[in-house]
């Protein structure tokens, strides 16, 4: 007897549906995967009386939303989570294809404008190399598909416009679908980005950045998330796109840079754009924890020093390695005293620290905007009292959260360059 995957996406689209909370705004995907995690939401909602707002990716999907007594919404802002399925989930990247059911447009739009897009699927959906099972929907204006179909032959892409009962298949948006098949040997950022200088290419079912983590249920019932890059989760693609556009000026050597600051001062927003600006490695110093640590932060006790010792030991060690491999890297750490950068120091060699700075009324309301994080708002007062701002013998940047993450990052670079004579 066969592997119900039923099974599998059940699971995951229940783990899903538990990381909803009331409050939240929810974009809704498409396909049978998001169909079960439709199904398990809207079983919460009446259950607990959950207060969300819902985004569907499709017209399909706001039916069935709305069947099951979920408040549906227009895409008008920003979405606290989006959950979705895929064709494929590449694994170790979580890199995906997606679109099989034809709403690959409305799916990454919702999935864009999501602090946090979580995908969903059973055990098959995993594989080694993209393209390796499913074929690469690519969505195509109407008038003149024939001619875009052949400029997709001459990628090696082998498109078939899908068919539909009565004739080819219409999206939502009133747009055809190509499918393609990928060569083994060209890497999909490759083709996405020749597929771009398509005209009557309207988007493709690649989703190479912005998955936060895959929850993948099996046979049994039981799933695991696979957590990923939380750049695009935290909407930062554009953002990283358009700093890459400014031509920033490069530091003459990779630096090593630890981003400091208390709780919502936008570490890893910032940390997360400058290494992609610098090309070097990015750590979030917060996984450094060990888990006594988030728990403990979790129910609002503060860490003491010997809470932090194995912590401080962990982000030396990453600066080390960098240091070791000339590399440079990023790491986003709030390391608020003097006595903590030190003991840093002392095991990782020279860094340079970028604090990020800014008024306990603006913290405050970041933190009540977050959702789902491991640090309360409770634990702010006490940060802002054991901050240490960096001295002048500390090769520290100082910059105002007030600014916009562009503004920041330029900045920061622009200052690293000027140092080092870039």
């Amino acid at each position: 007897m066969g592997i119900d995957p039923e099974i599998g996406k059940r699971a995951a689209a229940r783990e899903a549906a538990g990381l909803v909370a009331s409050g939240m705004r929810v974009g809704l995907g498409t396909g049978t995967t998001a169909a079960q995690f439709i199904d398990q939401l809207a079983a919460r909602v009446r259950a607990e009386a959950l207060d969300i707002e819902c985004v569907a990716t499709s017209e399909r999907t706001a039916a069935q939303a709305a069947a099951l007594g979920l408040r549906l919404a227009p895409l008008d802002g920003v979405l606290d989570l989006a959950v979705d399925g895929a064709d494929e989930i590449e694994f170790g990247t979580l890199r995906l294809i997606k679109g099989a059911g034809g709403a690959l447009l409305r799916e990454k739009l919702v999935a864009q404008s999501a602090r946090r897009f979580i995908v969903i699927a059973d055990r098959s959906k995993l594989v080694s190399r993209l393209g390796g099972r499913a074929r690469l929907p690519v969505e195509i204006v109407r008038h003149g598909a024939e001619r875009t179909c052949a400029r997709l032959a001459e990628l090696g892409l082998a498109p078939v416009l899908r068919a539909a009962p009565g004739g080819l298949f219409v999206s939502d948006g009133g747009h055809h679908i190509a499918d393609c098949t990928l060569p083994a040997d060209i890497a999909p950022q490759t083709i996405d980005t020749a597929l771009r200088t398509i005209a009557g290419i309207v988007e493709t079912g690649f989703f190479l950045s912005g998955c936060a983590a895959a929850i993948i249920g099996d046979e049994h019932g039981a799933a695991r998330a696979f957590d990923g890059d939380p750049v695009s989760a935290a909407g930062l693609a554009p953002v990283a796109a358009m700093l890459r556009c400014l031509e920033l000026p490069k530091p003459a050597a990779p630096p090593r840079l630890a981003v400091m600051g208390v709780s919502a001062s936008g570490k890893s927003t910032i940390g997360l754009l400058l290494a992609d600006a610098l090309g070097v490695p990015f750590c979030d110093g917060d996984d450094l924890h060990p888990p006594a640590n988030r728990a403990k932060m979790h129910a609002g006790q503060p860490l003491d020093d010997e809470d932090r010792m194995p912590w401080l030991h962990r982000i030396a060690m990453r600066l080390g390695e960098w240091r070791a491999n000339a590399t440079g890297g990023v790491i986003v750490s709030s390391l608020l005293t003097r006595r903590y950068r030190d003991l840093v120091r002392a095991g990782a060699g020279p860094f340079t620290l970028v604090h990020l700075d800014g008024s306990r009324a603006l913290l405050a309301a970041r933190i009540a905007a977050r959702r789902g994080h491991f640090m309360p708002a409770s634990l702010l007062d006490s940060q802002l009292a054991t901050l240490e701002p960096p001295m002048a013998d500390e090769d520290a940047i100082v910059v105002r959260i007030d600014e916009p993450p562009v503004s920041i990052v330029r900045r920061v670079v622009a200052e690293l360059a000027r140092r080092q004579g870039g």
